[in-house]
């Protein structure tokens, strides 16, 4: 790529350009690499980064993300909510699934309730919760009745059983894309490998562990520009590099390592700030941390700026609360917590603790997390913290977590859909406690009062005013290490055109992409 640099040898990019990796070049096709292989291509079963965005290509859903996080119609043409927020009602358009059969309200409805149906077994039902008797129909105890209706074939109505004004953003998530059900029911787990969708891709082959094909969907609305995506699976980084540096990708997410030798690449780098918000979460529960001073303190005698700069190289912006700023309507909030040791060990010595203490703080097992933690181990015994890391592979340090066994853990959380409410309620509202997100096991009436009233209201900047209230208590009470929201980068290739990066996932679909 022009004014790039080589970050392979010459020797080993000629082998890659010989050998073609991955047989010839196709001139109307797009080329992106997957790190993961897809479990499945069934949206109810779709939990993995890989599964999901595959799945989102080939099916539609009511509504979609587009590339900067807002909502658009997609299977529905249009949608409306009552006044008190309880019902829904979404227009069917004239969408095709990919065998050419109309997607109705009825089969939309069908879809949904197979989501639900235990029978199913679905790990992501939870994306219809706030539905009126999903959760009583998902255990078995009763039938759904009114939640889920079809009034015809064009008129879908769901209603809840208490507001949730981010249901639309839970409709948009992969676990709703709609299948046809009667195929889905006949295939059972088969249909993840044959799935049929309205979205603007259908699944044209796929070659375990090596390459998936996509083709466009002939009777998709908006039918994509080019012809087919070949997603190859490559595990390792250095070698999707090279892959991209000899042609053989149009798409590079650059490791955080490699930012550095990529800044030269102009406007063909693409960056921007991800839906993840890093931190170390404080058990609220455990002493000393159970005291608002302390947890103070910690986040004063870190130096999160030094360690963006050395160890992320970069590649994040200081937290200075919850929300990441792409989803905050109006100003950042003002700077809580300044790197002040001094004022750090005075707020320790007014808690108690004049000579400090000793805690644990837990990580995965992670090497970037290990040098986070080592940094931040060293500005903590600064101010007489002795903290010692404890690593643990990810079931055991999640299971541990979610128990609330560490005093303090090392974490970040993705958003599911690009809405403040996913992450400040389950974050920090005290029915999330423990394994449902809340895992610095945090509590506050008024945090709890004001995410309520937000779920209420369907106008953003109300929403909005009470999120920043409830996020602003959140700060004060410093339940985390507030560390940074993380700064994503893409390399296009000179060949693409019309692509931008999405603010979440599932929010680009290619179909304004063109090749030159």
């Amino acid at each position: 790529m022009n004014g790039t640099p080589l970050i392979l040898g010459a020797s080993l990019l000629a082998a890659l350009a010989s050998a073609g990796c991955g047989g010839e070049r196709e001139p109307d096709a797009l080329r992106l690499a997957l790190e993961t292989e897809p479990s499945t291509l069934d949206p109810a079963f779709a939990v993995d980064y890989s599964s999901g965005l595959v799945s989102s290509l080939i099916h539609g859903t009511l509504v979609a993300f587009e590339p900067d996080g807002t909502l658009a119609g997609q299977i529905a043409s249009r949608w409306t909510v009552s006044d008190d927020g309880l019902e829904y009602v979404f227009i069917i358009g004239g969408a095709r699934f990919s065998d050419g059969t109309p997607v109705t309200a009825r089969g939309a409805a069908r879809s949904l309730m197979r989501l639900l149906d235990p029978s199913t077994a679905s790990p992501r039902w939870w994306v219809l919760e706030p539905v009126r008797g999903a959760a009583s129909f998902h255990a078995g105890k009763a039938p759904m009745r009114d939640g889920i209706e079809a009034a015809d074939d064009t008129t879908l109505i769901i209603r809840l059983e208490r507001p949730a004004s981010h249901l639309p953003s839970l409709l948009a998530m992969p676990a709703a894309g709609i299948v046809p059900a009667g195929i889905a029911d006949s295939l059972g787990r088969g249909y993840g490998r044959a799935p049929v969708g309205s979205g603007p891709w259908r699944l044209a082959s796929w070659a375990a562990g090596d390459e998936i094909v996509l083709e466009r969907n002939p009777f998709a609305e908006r039918p994509p520009r080019l012809e087919r995506i070949l997603m190859r699976v490559i595990p390792e980084p250095m070698t999707r590099i090279a892959e991209f540096e000899v042609g053989n990708l149009d798409l590079l997410e650059v490791p955080v390592a490699e930012i550095g030798l990529w800044r030269s690449a102009g406007p063909e780098l693409l960056s921007g700030l991800e839906l993840r918000v890093g931190y170390i979460g404080l058990n609220t529960e455990k002493a000393p941390l159970d005291d608002r001073r302390v947890r103070r303190a910690l986040n004063m005698a870190v130096d999160v700026d030094a360690i963006i700069e050395h160890v992320l190289f970069g590649a994040a912006r200081r937290a200075d609360g919850v929300v990441p700023p792409p989803l905050r309507r109006g100003p950042p909030p003002p700077r809580p917590y300044r790197f002040d040791p001094a004022a750090a060990a005075a707020l320790l010595a007014e808690a108690g603790y004049p000579e400090g203490f000793a805690m644990e703080i837990w990580q995965r097992e992670n090497p970037e997390a290990g040098r986070v933690l080592e940094a931040v181990q060293g500005y903590l015994g600064a101010v007489g913290v002795e903290a010692r890391i404890v690593t643990r592979e990810w079931s055991a340090f999640k299971e541990a977590v979610d128990r609330g066994t560490p005093d303090a853990f090392y974490l970040d959380w993705f958003a599911d859909y690009p809405d403040p409410e996913n992450f400040l309620v389950p974050l920090f509202h005290s029915s999330n406690r423990g394994g449902g997100g809340n895992r610095s096991r945090y509590a506050d009436r008024r945090v709890d009062s004001l995410l309520d009233a937000a779920a209420a209201l369907s106008d953003p900047d109300r929403r909005w005013l009470l999120y920043r209230e409830a996020e602003e208590i959140v700060t004060g009470d410093a339940p985390w290490i507030f560390l940074w929201f993380p700064v994503r980068h893409q390399v296009v290739s000179s060949r693409l055109a019309g692509y931008r990066m999405p603010v979440i996932f599932n929010g680009q679909r290619f179909t304004e992409a063109e090749l030159r």
